[in-house]
């Protein structure tokens, strides 16, 4: 019997003051990435919920300021009095799902999703029909709100059919029903039932292969939890419908070799290199030594007041130097600035 998983994507974090002392208002953001199943416009508010020792990012699902801080404030009181389980069966996270290639050098892709706490409708405009000739994808993931996000974005993706799994008791019965072309695996289920192909595309049954995947709170703690010690690091942003585009050359070949998969996926981040290492270089040049020094700081995963003792000068000074580093790199994070500098 396994264990009760913990719930994907949390993060540890010190706890939120006392609801009493919040301002909801002043608590709401507008994240930079949107999920289309949402449905949303991108302009609606999200909130970032911390209670006892874990946090979430919340979209709100509208751009109304009072509107989003009473849903706050309802999606805070739910976790007080009835715990981060229920919380997360009746509001939608924001969640950052990367998907782990090649384990050294480290190629992944990576994407966010906002977890679905219903079923999405069917016929939704841009799903693809059910056909034949596409080829089947399980998802083994135990929360259903991630299982049901992943599923939508591989069936938005031409060539492709989600099958859901959503229990380690019900997976070897869903594969042999399905003999699907390729399993995605949560991590960290792979890692309970000791899955030896985790964390690269590897042969898990004669034309079946298996990718891992880890769910994380957001693209900083994705970075701040990849591997160590390895050749290298390309880690591209991908759209939630365009997750399985490293393989679309090979999947559909009769006989599945995992070689040629991982040749495939070496290619495909190759080809991404060859389209930006240009734009890549010329904008971390523009970069002053100062904010060089922040950027490699940052890559090392410093805090700003780490690097403003570092440099011997004030965090406003580093604030001032991250914002620079933003607009010359064209960037919304400081995950996505790092990975730029990690990719050049």
């Amino acid at each position: 019997m396994l264990k009760q998983l913990p719930l994907s994507g949390s993060v540890k974090l010190e706890p939120t003051p006392k609801a009493v002392n919040i301002s909801w208002k002043d608590q709401l953001v507008q994240r930079p990435y949107r999920f289309p199943a949402s449905r949303g416009s991108g302009q609606e508010l999200s909130v970032h919920i911390n209670h006892d020792g874990t946090a979430y990012y919340f979209p709100l699902g509208t751009p109304d300021a009072q509107q989003a801080a009473a849903k706050a404030r309802q999606i805070y009181h739910v976790t007080v009095k009835q715990g981060w389980n229920t919380t997360c069966r009746q509001f939608s996270r924001e969640l950052t799902l990367s998907f782990e290639w090649c384990m050294n050098p480290v190629l992944w892709t990576y994407t966010t999703i906002h977890t679905l706490v219903d079923d999405p409708p069917k016929g939704k405009p841009g799903c693809l029909p059910p056909s034949p000739n596409r080829q089947r994808i399980m998802v083994v993931e135990t929360d259903a709100g991630v299982r049901r996000a992943l599923c939508w974005c591989i069936d938005q993706q031409e060539g492709f059919a989600s099958v859901p799994c959503e229990s380690m008791e019900s997976y070897q019965r869903t594969l042999a029903q399905h003999r699907p072309r390729l399993v995605l695996f949560n991590r960290t289920l792979a890692e309970r039932i000791d899955l030896k192909s985790a964390r690269s595309i590897n042969p898990l049954q004669p034309n079946i292969l298996v990718l891992t995947y880890s769910v994380h709170a957001d693209g900083d703690q994705m970075f701040a939890r990849t591997p160590s010690g390895v050749g290298g690091y390309l880690i591209k942003r991908a759209r939630p419908g365009r997750l399985l585009d490293p393989i679309t050359k090979v999947a559909s070949r009769p006989e599945l070799i995992s070689e040629e998969f991982l040749l495939r996926v070496k290619y495909h981040f190759q080809e991404l290199l060859e389209l930006q290492s240009s734009h890549d270089t010329s904008a971390l040049e523009k970069l002053t030594q100062r904010e060089k020094e922040v950027l490699m700081l940052m890559s090392k995963g410093c805090a700003d007041k780490e690097i403003a003792q570092t440099m011997g000068i004030s965090a406003w000074t580093v604030h001032g130097h991250v914002k620079n580093i933003f607009e010359r790199l064209q960037v919304r994070s400081r995950t996505e600035a790092v990975i730029r500098y990690l990719e050049k």
